[in-house]
């Protein structure tokens, strides 16, 4: 079983700066990588605070540089969205500058907005991600391709840098169709827990185990990843403002569903909806406080959604950064060893 720290790279509130998280998010990673950490993860998203990262391959690349042993690469790459080529060679690139440590997910991502003003048309972005994935498969199997898809039309191309091993590959998606398709190539797939009862995220799971019996793939041959949100605080002041900064970063997240985000700027409305927990209730069930909590409430994860890799998210709030990379420590220190432990690979 495997750990991660996932990065959004948000601007959580309008006195932040660009370059802050930028500094955080490379503090935090420094950090991941001498905890033991296995992975670190960077979203993708454009054109609004959600995220200042548009090109996780190249944060990943940076982090390369400062970084010994931890595995880097996108949570996840918007596969419709790029120029396919060129994203393996990026990726292969990063596998070399890493010396092994690329990890990959890919995504039909989600955010209507992003596809408008790059031109591409939502309802092609299954077909184009499956196009993606079998030149991405093409290519680090044979370091060559030459496909005749209905979007992609590649002739005869060999490659000059391709992965010395293949890297892992992680499918995030809420489309049964994908998900078969996930687990009939043994992919693992993302589901994202947020703060949500364990309970509750088993019925994510038990849809992908039920998309990849549609394809013939029994239970046991399937892998899940999950996302969670977690922060780590000595401070019960710190754990509730953590806790707001969930509510609103999970409202934010809902605006970008929309044709045309509620927004001023690049800054999102938050806008309340239905079922949002509150403050309250986030303190007294997500995994947010001291360590010990934190380690009480992530270890009913591993029993009931027997999970291949977590990635755990702590930057959703509106805290300093230096609050951020402590929680990350604490992490790393205190529960990421507990964790090990319960899964059976200390």
């Amino acid at each position: 079983m495997q750990f991660s720290l996932f990065n959004i790279m948000a601007l959580n509130h309008e006195s932040q700066t660009p370059q802050q998280v930028m500094d955080t998010t490379k503090e935090a990673v420094r950090a991941a990588d001498d905890l033991g950490f296995d992975a670190a993860w960077f979203a993708e998203h454009h054109f609004s605070a959600f995220s200042i990262c548009g090109s996780p391959l190249m944060m990943a690349m940076h982090c390369a540089g400062f970084t010994q042993r931890i595995r880097l690469g996108p949570g996840v790459l918007v596969v419709p969205l790029y120029a396919p080529l060129r994203m393996i060679e990026e990726i292969a690139m990063l596998d070399a500058a890493s010396r092994g440590r690329a990890i990959i997910g890919i995504g039909t991502g989600h955010q209507p907005h992003e596809f408008r003003s790059l031109g591409v048309a939502m309802e092609e972005r299954r077909e184009r991600l499956f196009e993606g994935w079998d030149l991405l498969d093409m290519a680090f199997a044979e370091k060559r391709v030459a496909y005749d898809g209905v979007y992609l039309k590649v002739p005869e191309t060999v490659f000059s840098i391709t992965p010395s091993v293949v890297p892992e590959l992680y499918v995030a998606t809420h489309d049964k169709v994908v998900m078969a398709r996930a687990a009939a190539r043994g992919r693992p797939v993302f589901i994202s827990a947020g703060p949500r009862l364990v309970d509750v995220v088993a019925k994510s799971r038990a849809e992908v185990i039920a998309a990849a019996a549609s394809v013939g793939v029994a239970e046991d041959a399937v892998k899940i990843a999950v996302l969670r949100y977690t922060f780590v605080t000595e401070s019960r002041a710190e754990a509730r403002r953590a806790s707001e900064g969930i509510i609103a970063f999970m409202r934010r997240m809902r605006s970008l569903r929309e044709d045309y985000p509620p927004r001023n700027g690049i800054h999102l409305d938050q806008i309340p909806f239905p079922g949002e927990p509150d403050v309250d209730w986030l303190l007294e069930n997500a995994a947010i406080g001291d360590a010990d909590v934190v380690a009480e409430r992530l270890l009913r994860d591993i029993p009931v959604l027997r999970p291949h890799h977590v990635a755990y998210y702590m930057g959703f709030t509106w805290l300093p950064g230096t609050s951020t990379v402590r929680a990350v420590q604490l992490f790393g220190e205190r529960v990421l060893p507990r964790l090990r432990q319960a899964s059976g690979n200390s």
